[in-house]
C-alpha cells in the first residue's frame, strides 16, 4: 500500500475517533450527574441528545461547507470546534444552558465529520481501498467509544465510584469534569492530521472548472446551468441511491445504536449491576465493538457489503430480543434484580453490538459514500445524514423518558422490529458494491 494512502487511512481514522467521542462520553458521566442531582432525569435526556440534534442541523450543512471551503478546510474547523466544546461544559458550573452549548459544539463537529470524512475518503482512495477507508473510520470510531469506557474506568479508580458514600461531592465533580476534559484529546489528534492532507482533486477539479465557465462567458454559463438543472435529484439514477442510502442509514440509527451506547453503562446498572461493575460491562461493550469492527474491516473487501448486513442485523434482531426477554422475567419475579439479571443483559448486549460491527456499524459509511452520484453527492449525502441524525435524536431524546414509562423490554423489542426492516432491505433492495468504482456503480442505477 502506498505510504499516502496509509497517512490518509491513519488520518481518517482520528476522524473516525472524534465522530463519536463526544457523544459517548456523557456515558460515564451520567452516574455522577445522578448522584450530584445536577439535572434532572429530563434534562440529562436533553443534554445527552443535544449532540445528536446538532449533528444532524451540521450533516444537512456539510454539503454546503464542503463546496464552499472544500474538504480540507471543513475537517480542521470541525476538529476545532471540537476541541473548543470542552470549556463550556467544564466551566459550566452546573448551568444547563451552557453545558448545553457545548454539548451542542460537540454535535456539531461530529455532524460536519460523519459526511465530510467519508465523502473525502470516497473521492481520492482507489476503488480496491475505499473498503479498508470506510473500516478504519468505523474501527477508530469504536477506538473513541473505548477510550471512554476505559476514562470511565479509571475516573472510578483514582477518584471514586458514583454511588460510593466516601467519596466527596467535590470528587465526583472532578470526576465528571475529568470525563469531559479526555473530549479535547481526539479533536487535537485529528486537526493536525488534517494539516498534512492534500485537497479533494473532485473539490479542485470542479473549482478549476468552475473557473473556465466564468471566463467563456454569461451565454456558455447559461447552458451550462440548463444542463445542470436537467440533472436534478428526482432522476431515476439519483432517486434510487439516495433512497436507498436514506433508508439504510435511519435503520442504522433505529437498531438503537446511538442510545445504546449511551445508556447501555445506566441499563446495566439498572437491571442490578454496581456502578464499578457496569463500567466494566460497558467496557466489555466496547472492547466488544473495537475488536468486531477489525474483523469487519478485513472481511468487506472479500465477502461484500450485502453479506455483511444480512449477518448483522440478523444478530441484532435476536440480540435485542434476548435482553428484551431478561426484563421481562425482572418484571415477571421470574429472575431478580441483581448481578445475574445484570450480567444476562451484559451478554446479550454484547452480542447486540458485535453483530452491529460486524454489519451495519461498517458498511453504512460505504453505503453513504457509495451510493450517492457524483453530481449530487455532497448534497445527498448532507440530506441522508441529516435524516440519519434525526432518527438518532427523537431515540435518544425520548429513550429514557420512554424506559420510565414502559420499561426497557418494549423499547428493546421496538428496536429488534425496526432491524427487521433493515435486513429486508439489505437482503432484498440493497446491490453489491464490492469491487466496483464508483462510475459503475453509478452507472448501475442508470439502467446501463
Amino acid at each position: 500500500m502506498k505510504r499516502s494512502v496509509c497517512f490518509l487511512l491513519v488520518v481518517a481514522g482520528c476522524g473516525g475517533m472524534l465522530f463519536d467521542f463526544g457523544g459517548t462520553i456523557i456515558a460515564p458521566a451520567i452516574p455522577y450527574f445522578e448522584s450530584l442531582k445536577l439535572f434532572t432525569q429530563g434534562e440529562i435526556s436533553r443534554l445527552t441528545a443535544a449532540v445528536v440534534l446538532t449533528a444532524a442541523v451540521a450533516g444537512l450543512l456539510a454539503g454546503w461547507f464542503a463546496e464552499t471551503i472544500g474538504r480540507k478546510r471543513t475537517m480542521l474547523f470541525a476538529s476545532a470546534m471540537a476541541a473548543l466544546a470542552c470549556l463550556p461544559i467544564c466551566f459550566c458550573d452546573g448551568n444547563f444552558w451552557l453545558f448545553y452549548a457545548g454539548r451542542a459544539l460537540q454535535g456539531f463537529a461530529a455532524g460536519l465529520i460523519g459526511v465530510v470524512v467519508p465523502m473525502y475518503l470516497a473521492e481520492t482512495l482507489p476503488a480496491a481501498d475505499r473498503g479498508k477507508g470506510a473500516g478504519v473510520f468505523q474501527l477508530m470510531d469504536t477506538v473513541g467509544i473505548l477510550f471512554c469506557s476505559l476514562v470511565g474506568l479509571l475516573v472510578v479508580k483514582f477518584v471514586g465510584a458514583a454511588d460510593s458514600a466516601s467519596v466527596s461531592p467535590a470528587a465526583k465533580t472532578v470526576a465528571w469534569q475529568v470525563v469531559f476534559w479526555s473530549s479535547a484529546v481526539p479533536a487535537v489528534l485529528f486537526f493536525l492530521g488534517v494539516l498534512g492532507l492534500e485537497e479533494s482533486p473532485v473539490w479542485l477539479a470542479k473549482k478549476a472548472k468552475a473557473g473556465v465557465e466564468d471566463e467563456q462567458g454569461r451565454n456558455e454559463n447559461s447552458a451550462v446551468r440548463l444542463e445542470s438543472s436537467t440533472s436534478t435529484l428526482f432522476q431515476r439514477k439519483y432517486i434510487l441511491p439516495f433512497v436507498l442510502a436514506v433508508v439504510v442509514l435511519a435503520c442504522n440509527q433505529a437498531t438503537g445504536i446511538n442510545s445504546m451506547q449511551y445508556y447501555a453503562l445506566k441499563m446495566f446498572q439498572d437491571a442490578g449491576l454496581s456502578n464499578a461493575a457496569a463500567n466494566v460491562g460497558f467496557t466489555a461493550f466496547t472492547a466488544t465493538m473495537l475488536a468486531m469492527t477489525a474483523l469487519a474491516c478485513v472481511f468487506v473487501d472479500r465477502k461484500g457489503r450485502t453479506f455483511l448486513l444480512k449477518l448483522g442485523t440478523s444478530g441484532i434482531i435476536l440480540s435485542l430480543c434476548a435482553a428484551g426477554s431478561v426484563f421481562v422475567a425482572v418484571n415477571q419475579g421470574l429472575l431478580a434484580k441483581g448481578p445475574v439479571a445484570g450480567w444476562c443483559v451484559v451478554g446479550a448486549v454484547l452480542v447486540y453490538i458485535a453483530s452491529f460491527s460486524i454489519g451495519p456499524g461498517v458498511v453504512v459509511w460505504l453505503a453513504l459514500s457509495e451510493l450517492m452520484p457524483d453530481r449530487i453527492r455532497a448534497n445527498g449525502m448532507a440530506i441522508a445524514m441529516f435524516i440519519n441524525m434525526m432518527v438518532a435524536f427523537l431515540i435518544a431524546d425520548r429513550m429514557l423518558a420512554l424506559v420510565e414509562k414502559f420499561g426497557y423490554a418494549p423499547v428493546l423489542f421496538g428496536f429488534a422490529a425496526a432491524t427487521v426492516i433493515y435486513f429486508i432491505t439489505a437482503a432484498f433492495f440493497l446491490p453489491e458494491t464490492k469491487g466496483k468504482t464508483l462510475a459503475e456503480i453509478e452507472a448501475h442505477f442508470a439502467g446501463r
